[in-house]
């Protein structure tokens, strides 16, 4: 009886042990196989500064987005077309773009559909989730963004 005791607190200890290295090594995964909780970004807070180019870098609590899933509210701008859109801006408002000054490089984002999706057009505020960078880009010397999403969902608000 003594023995049998014996070889059952062996199991136990033996099934414990297995359990605890099994729940350790999940827990100190990579995250693999479990998507991301986008983190909300306002385009007010992508205004905070004033960029001045080749003199002001982008600051770090906008760094501090990069690389990180976000969702982001705002008007879409369409750049070429209104069908199966591969890329727009996301604006704070559209009055900006057509009736006063152009808004600031980092009064907007530029939004690149992910993975060779499309959105469709919206001509009132939408959602936009996706992997969010910050730094220069430049196409033949010219600006064209700080900040840009990979988008892989865009929704009417």
């Amino acid at each position: 009886m003594k023995k049998d005791k014996c070889i059952l607190t062996g199991l136990f200890f033996g099934l414990l042990i297995a359990v605890l290295s099994l729940l350790c090594a999940f827990s100190s995964s990579d995250g693999e196989g479990k998507e991301e909780q986008p983190v909300v970004l306002s385009i007010d807070v992508l205004k905070k500064w004033t960029y001045v180019e080749g003199k002001t870098p982008i600051p770090d609590f906008i760094h501090a987005f990069d690389g990180k899933t976000v969702n982001m509210r705002g008007y879409m701008m369409a750049l070429n077309t209104v069908d199966n859109i591969k890329s727009f801006i996301l604006m704070p408002s559209l009055f900006g773009c057509c009736y006063g000054q152009p808004p600031a490089v980092n009064h907007v984002v530029l939004v690149k559909m992910a993975g060779g999706k499309s959105a469709r057009y919206f001509d009132d505020v939408v959602r936009v989730r996706g992997r969010f960078h910050c730094s220069e880009e430049r196409y033949e010397g010219v600006l064209l963004s700080l900040y840009r999403i990979d988008a892989d969902k865009v929704v009417a608000k």
